[in-house]
């Protein structure tokens, strides 16, 4: 019997190597320093919550975490930068840290293990959507949207096993 040219372990750690670029070469792909900390924006394909953590930390960054207004403005600099916002689709979410997964209502930045205090909910929100008696909405995103007065962004708690865009940044800075 042949065996296979690569195992399935061996290619997923070519892979990741791969992934693992130095500094100097991470902005030329998507990666981006403001404000002393690096950012990426993941717009390539989409990830459930879970698995795009994943990918943020096999890059040696974080899931990002928004606390202030001056930290949502650094991330929206960023996302209108990029151009993928405005020219793919005006309606998106982004993946971020935050979560209640440990407790339900207590949402957390799992990159810092800090309380969401940063009240930038859409109205209604948290709501903790549910199917039967069970509660599917742990995770948080960042949704840009555009409406009348042009764009929004506000936070929304969704179902950690949905697939979406997301953003990773460093924790330095």
């Amino acid at each position: 019997m042949a065996r296979p040219l690569l195992s399935p372990i061996i290619l997923l750690f070519m892979v990741s190597t791969l992934f693992r670029l130095s500094a100097s070469n991470r902005e030329a792909i998507g990666y981006r320093v403001l404000q002393q900390k690096s950012y990426y924006l993941g717009t390539t394909f989409r990830l459930n919550w879970h698995k795009a953590a994943a990918f943020c930390r096999s890059q040696g960054l974080f899931l990002v975490s928004i606390n202030s207004q001056s930290q949502l403005d650094e991330v929206i600099e960023y996302v209108n930068k990029s151009g993928f916002f405005n020219a793919n689709e005006s309606n998106l979410q982004l993946w971020t840290s935050g979560n209640d997964l440990g407790e339900k209502n207590q949402f957390l930045w799992t990159s810092t293990g800090e309380r969401i205090t940063f009240n930038q909910w859409t109205q209604g929100e948290p709501n903790h959507a549910q199917v039967g008696n069970c509660t599917v909405e742990h995770c948080v995103v960042l949704q840009h949207y555009q409406n009348g007065l042009g764009a929004t962004y506000s936070f929304d708690d969704r179902a950690c096993e949905w697939q979406y865009y997301f953003m990773c940044e460093s924790l330095d800075g």
